[in-house]
């Protein structure tokens, strides 16, 4: 099984600070054969969570640094991209199944934008997708719906801010390529885990409201 079998050199429990003491186990990918592996395993999941790590939050600009990914709760998988444009589309090449499997669900934060950027790799998300940004939205549509709102509401979690890793707006402020995988890895792996637990609890909620048809027939259907 891959998810124990990794070599775990990369492995670091998370020590950042939360309202609550949560263990996060989370693994950087940056070897070809562990890459391999890590898209065998995904294929073996219903559900995965994703998310992308890029040069600029205009979509359509946005360069790839790296991908993450969730189908555990505490548990998530980083994958470093490099700048070298041939380099970062033999690695994107290798997930091309993953996200056109219409048999896997698509779990994300704002997954607007991680699709284009996908799409300018060539890369089409396809199967169900659930959105935790919209699922929010349908839910409290007077509240914010950012992903460090719904951990401290939620999960009682406070989550990495991206200001700790490339400061604060400004002229001063980085850019995510300005960084090492291993300054980023954790901070990513955390945006898919948090957006993986938030969604089994959205999910329990939409239900629970019965806003199902709403969110699955009307709003998701609008994202792609």
């Amino acid at each position: 099984d891959f998810f124990q079998a990794i070599d775990t050199g990369g492995e670091k429990k998370s020590s950042h600070l939360s309202l609550k003491e949560v263990q996060h186990t989370y693994k950087l990918i940056d070897k070809e054969e562990d890459i391999h592996s890590l898209v065998l395993a995904l294929k073996n999941h219903q559900t995965v969570c994703f998310d992308t790590e890029t040069t600029s939050t205009n979509a359509i600009e946005a360069e790839l640094v790296g991908m993450s990914f969730a189908t555990e709760e505490n548990c998530a998988y980083y994958v470093h991209i490099p700048k070298e444009r041939e380099v970062a589309q033999r690695i994107v090449n290798m997930f091309k199944e993953i996200f056109a499997d219409e048999k896997i669900e698509k779990v994300g934060q704002n997954m607007k934008y991680d699709i284009i950027v996908l799409s300018n790799y060539g890369v089409e998300v396809k199967g169900k997708m659930f959105d935790t940004m919209i699922a929010h939205y349908v839910l409290q549509p007077e509240l914010y719906h950012s992903m460090d709102y719904m951990a401290e509401t939620y999960l009682d979690y406070e989550t990495i801010k991206i200001e700790s890793l490339i400061g604060e707006r400004g002229k001063g402020q980085k850019n995510m390529r300005d960084l090492t995988a291993q300054q980023i890895y954790e901070y990513a792996c955390e945006d898919a885990d948090v957006t993986l637990k938030l969604k089994n609890i959205l999910e329990k909620e939409l239900q629970k409201e019965g806003c199902e048809k709403l969110f699955y027939e009307i709003e998701m259907p609008l994202v792609p």
